[in-house]
């Protein structure tokens, strides 16, 4: 299997060039035989592609340990979920696991839009096909840093056993947190293409944004998905009581959402005031790259990060095609000059035009500034010779002011009138949701305060904005429901179903925009209110943190097929009242190859809205001995209030980006 996976990739060259040549010619020449014969290309390098895919995938459920990628990343003791999901483990794989998705969605073009009567999915066949030709070449071994995910030892070699996938991706979030990512990485390829598409047939209307508005949505959609279970692992795994701390791949993955959202936002005055061409072209083009820039920074080493788990000197490759490909998009920018231009320009500054303007420019910015920490190691060591390491808080203090304003403009931007805000309209609109913000800012300050708790201004200002935004967005769901509940003669949940029917797209924005006010929340909860307690405890002694008295009652050691799990027990109690158990521990990995290594599993406990969190520090693998004689047990303990907000915030975007997805209208 293995030699014909290598087989179809070497032929995915000639299949993907055959693609670029042919659409080139038949689109040129107006002949459409030439055009179909590019189309099947397309296809072919997807039938290749998924023909190499599925070999690798076949070797990893064999335990082929002839396979020098098999053997890094796979044993034969590793879970069949591990024996798979280790396709993205390290380098090589990932890279053929992205090269999949591209060519798996040039295939679904050709499909989605076989009917068309315009050549426009043909014109943007033609950049998926070039970004498929970068990542072939690159798993095809003959590019210095990076290995055929399919070769073979050399001189028929084989080992016994193989070295088995780093344990901290042996955990569910990692199974399915980078393929999430890929996808949404990838799927920005699409509305990229689109947009390079429109620019070389000359159209630079509003047909490529209909043409591609799903794919981004389902881009944007598998990137919240994807940061969102990132950040859960972080949360379960590292033991640090936290889900985000601005690590450079966590950076990486977060940069082309935020691209993205300006995106979606920026569109939607193009498609209703014919405004923002060029910006348009401009900011999926940044998207699209800062995937690669992504890639870049993840798997080149130059950075160190706690994510990175594959690493080569590739990153000049990328580099390479992210400057050769912002060229072309530049010259064909500089031919179209003339076609970009828009008709129509602002009205007024207090308009939802300016809003959404406003909200790209601090998009952008917050995109900018979180680039400039992230690659300030990278500066650093070029000046000075030694890497400075950026701290989270800076990243902290920085992102405050322009995320309490996108905040803001979450509220402002789905009620202010199109062209120009007249009095009656803000009156209508705006008073209510100031009033109900500013009473909760208050009581929110009076309550902690009464606690003893000192509210910082940025919280109340959160807290403000919050509920600002929420009355805003509710007022619209009410007034609308309402209306259309009158006219239709039947209740108000039938008027609200029938509302959002009616404009998937809109509506499903505003829950986007909840779940948003939600995540911010849970934001200020965790990260501003939480508190911890580290201690080293005995058999039998208690500590308390908050509320919580936690005392150690036992320990434990559990054999697994390919680890084994060494951790404690605590009774748990709340005010004095016993609430249940939690079992912290250790897992042990030993694996030829990679030595011993082991991993925290941390106990949590929901409760309600907020979390009691244990991790263990190091111990040796035999814990109930180690306990049994007398040893401490290094403890850390989190109260991490309102962080499920976090989570149920990333559930109702989701939710909402579904249903803003179901839109069908691709016309105007």
């Amino acid at each position: 299997m293995a030699e014909l996976g290598q087989a179809a990739i070497w032929l995915s060259v000639f299949s993907c060039l055959w693609a670029i040549a042919m659409l080139g010619m038949g689109l040129r020449g107006k002949n459409y035989n030439a055009i179909l014969s590019g189309r099947n290309g397309v296809i072919g390098t997807f039938a290749l592609i998924s023909l190499a895919t599925g070999a690798l995938i076949y070797s990893f459920i064999t335990n082929d340990f002839s396979m020098r990628y098999v053997a890094e990343v796979s044993s034969y003791d590793q879970p069949l979920l591990y024996k798979i999901t280790a396709l993205w483990g390290r380098m090589s794989g990932s890279l053929l696991f992205w090269l999949w998705l591209v060519t798996l969605f040039g295939a679904l073009v050709v499909w989605t839009n076989r009917r068309a009567s315009d050549h426009l999915s043909d014109y943007a066949l033609i950049p998926i096909s070039i970004v498929s030709l970068f990542f072939i070449i690159l798993v095809t071994g003959l590019i210095e840093g990076v290995y055929n995910p399919l070769a073979r030892f050399p001189n028929g070699g084989v080992v016994p056993d193989g070295a088995g996938m780093n344990p901290l991706l042996q955990t569910p979030s990692m199974a399915f947190h980078p393929p999430s990512l890929y996808v949404g990485f990838v799927g920005l390829t699409v509305p990229f293409a689109f947009g390079i598409g429109a620019l070389l047939a000359g159209r630079i209307g509003s047909d490529w944004l209909f043409r591609s508005r799903r794919w981004m949505m389902f881009s944007w959609l598998a990137l919240t998905i994807g940061v969102a279970l990132g950040g859960n692992w972080a949360y379960r795994e590292l033991g640090w009581g936290g889900y985000w701390a601005w690590d450079p791949v966590e950076n990486a993955s977060f940069m082309p959402w935020l691209l993205g959202t300006a995106y979606l936002h920026s569109v939607m005055i193009q498609e209703k005031r014919n405004m923002l061409k060029l910006w348009n072209i401009i900011l999926i083009t940044l998207a699209f790259e800062f995937t690669l820039l992504g890639t870049f920074i993840t798997r080149s080493g130059i950075i160190s990060s706690v994510h990175a788990f594959a690493q080569s000197d590739i990153g000049h490759y990328f580099l390479t095609f992210i400057f050769l490909s912002l060229v072309g998009v530049i010259w064909l920018i500089y031919h179209r000059w003339n076609d970009l231009k828009s008709p129509n320009h602002l009205d007024s500054l207090l308009s939802r035009e300016s809003s959404f303007l406003l909200n790209n420019w601090m998009l952008v910015g917050l995109t900018l500034i979180i680039l400039w920490g992230t690659l300030w190691p990278i500066i650093t060591e070029g000046v000075t010779g030694a890497k400075a390491a950026v701290p989270e808080s800076f990243f902290n203090q920085v992102v405050v002011i322009p995320g309490l304003l996108l905040l803001v403009l979450t509220g402002v931007g789905p009620i202010i009138s199109w062209k120009k805000l007249t009095p009656s309209n803000f009156k209508r609109m705006f008073a209510k949701p100031i009033v109900l913000g500013v009473i909760a800012g208050v009581l929110t300050w009076g309550y902690l305060a009464w606690k003893g708790h000192t509210m910082p201004i940025y919280s109340v200002l959160c807290v403000f904005s919050s509920v600002f935004v929420l009355a805003a967005i509710f007022d619209e769901f009410y007034r609308g429901s309402k209306l259309r509940a009158k006219r239709q003669g039947t209740s108000f949940f039938g008027g609200l179903t029938r509302l959002i029917q009616r404009n998937k797209r809109r509506y499903g924005g505003y829950i986007v925009h909840i779940g948003i006010v939600l995540v911010y929340i849970g934001i200020m909860g965790s990260k501003g209110y939480s508190l911890l307690e580290s201690k080293s405890l005995r058999l039998g002694e208690t500590m308390e943190v908050g509320n919580y008295q936690l005392t150690l009652q036992d320990a434990f050691l559990e054999k697994h097929a390919n680890y084994s799990l060494g951790g404690v027990l605590f009774a748990v109690k709340k005010n004095g009242k016993s609430i249940g158990t939690m079992r912290p521990a250790r897992g042990f990995y030993h694996k030829a190859g990679q030595g011993d290594q082991d991993t925290i599993e941390s106990a949590i406990r929901h409760q309600g809205l907020n979390d009691l969190y244990i991790a263990l520090g190091p111990l040796p693998e035999n814990v109930p001995a180690y306990v049994q004689s007398g040893e401490a047990v290094p403890v850390q303990v989190y109260h991490n209030p309102l962080v499920n907000l976090v989570w149920v915030g990333v559930a109702i975007m989701v939710i909402g980006g579904g249903v803003a997805f179901l839109e069908k209208r691709q016309e105007k």
